[in-house]
């Protein structure tokens, strides 16, 4: 039993390192330029639901970009949601720009995002196309940088890296350890290993003749994971995908212990059905779980205690770096001693994603079919 557990640690330890060396050459790339005028006109799509503390925050940066011309296009499916005053509000306060209010009340496929976006597209003025969460804050330079890499060669779908906003619950906590300390670690190290071939779906640009390719939003109607599918088939619709080193905020101020748990159950399950062989591989990289099963099956004995040791210290070492260097965030010092909580929580979220089909999302429950797509429960 030991050494089996040896191997699987060492092997873990060794894709943290080549993690950290990833993420230390995917945040060294340079900005793109940016882009020469004429500037091509940029359409923003922002599906839209309730109304909380950080929504103007976040919808009031994209409507302050320095870029000309782009239009943003607020989308929202409940004609009586209580974010439709702030909208209105948001139309009279910035009445240089182009914003149009949406009502989408079709119901146009299982994953209501994508439902709002075939009902924004025919609205849209531009031939580039922008689409942002309802919780993504970004830099006045955004439409810029997404406007450079969408001129590049080849290029049909580009996305950004993000890390979580200010947090206040343990939930949110755990959340913003699990983007900094794996998610983005694994998309750097992803980018390096095997090529990018999906979108992160925070905020992503696309050109109309990339989405044309695959069929329209039509095409994503009924899968969970938007993005990935988005940028997958534009990929294999023979475009470049291009991810990044710019960095977006996602807010999740209130999220408790429960919803975080939902919501990387139902990661796990999306991510092991999109890619089987990557997903099954990713349980290689939890290197605390390892590292405390060899402990205990060794008997508590110093070596195995020193690498133990050694083995949180790599964690904190990438989930810090990742954070403070590549996200460039402020998450508290106190939030990292969550990690080991964190680390084992993953390693028992990973096992149960193999163990159903089923999701929770929205308040209703799914299967997840071998494609990705969501049935009724």
């Amino acid at each position: 039993m030991i050494y089996p557990l040896i191997f699987l640690l060492l092997a873990a330890l060794a894709y943290q390192v080549l993690a950290l060396g990833c993420l230390w050459r995917f945040c060294s790339q340079p900005r793109s330029p940016q882009p020469s005028p004429p500037l091509p006109g940029i359409t923003v799509f922002k599906p839209l639901k309730g109304l909380d503390e950080t929504t103007r925050e976040c919808l009031e940066s994209f409507l302050s970009q320095d870029y000309h011309p782009y239009q943003v296009i607020f989308g929202v499916k409940d004609p009586h949601d209580p974010l439709l005053p702030l909208l209105q509000e948001l139309q009279h306060d910035f009445p240089q720009q182009q914003i149009e209010i949406v009502t989408c009340p079709a119901d146009l496929g299982l994953n209501p995002k994508v439902s709002t976006l075939r009902q924004l597209e025919p609205h849209g003025l531009f031939d580039l196309l922008v689409i942002a969460d309802a919780d993504v804050k970004v830099g006045p330079d955004f439409l810029s940088q997404i406007a450079a890499a969408l001129q590049e060669p080849e290029v049909g779908v580009v996305s950004c890296t993000y890390r979580a906003g200010p947090v206040a619950t343990l939930g949110a906590g755990l959340e913003a350890l699990t983007i900094s300390g794996d998610f983005i670690p694994s998309v750097a190290t992803a980018f390096y290993v095997e090529g990018i071939r999906f979108a992160l779906g925070a905020a992503m640009g696309l050109s109309r003749q990339a989405l044309a390719a695959i069929g329209g939003f039509a095409a994503l109607a009924d899968f969970l994971a938007d993005d990935y599918q988005l940028g997958w088939r534009i990929a294999q619709a023979g475009f470049r995908v291009r991810l990044l080193p710019y960095i977006v905020e996602t807010q999740t101020p209130r999220l408790g212990l429960k919803e975080y748990l939902a919501h990387q159950l139902r990661w796990s399950r999306t991510y092991r059905v999109c890619r089987p062989l990557g997903y099954f591989a990713y349980g290689i990289t939890h290197a605390l779980v390892y590292s405390l099963a060899l402990f205990l099956a060794a008997g508590g004995t110093a070596w195995a205690g020193g690498l133990l040791g050694a083995t949180l210290a790599t964690r904190l070492a990438v989930a810090f770096f990742s954070e403070r260097r590549g996200l460039q965030g402020n998450l508290p010092w106190a939030f990292f001693l969550l990690l080991p909580l964190k680390d084992m929580l993953s390693g028992l979220i990973w096992l149960l994603s193999f163990l159903g089909d089923r999701v929770s999302w929205g308040g209703r429950t799914y299967r997840v079919t071998s494609e990705g797509k969501l049935v009724k429960d």
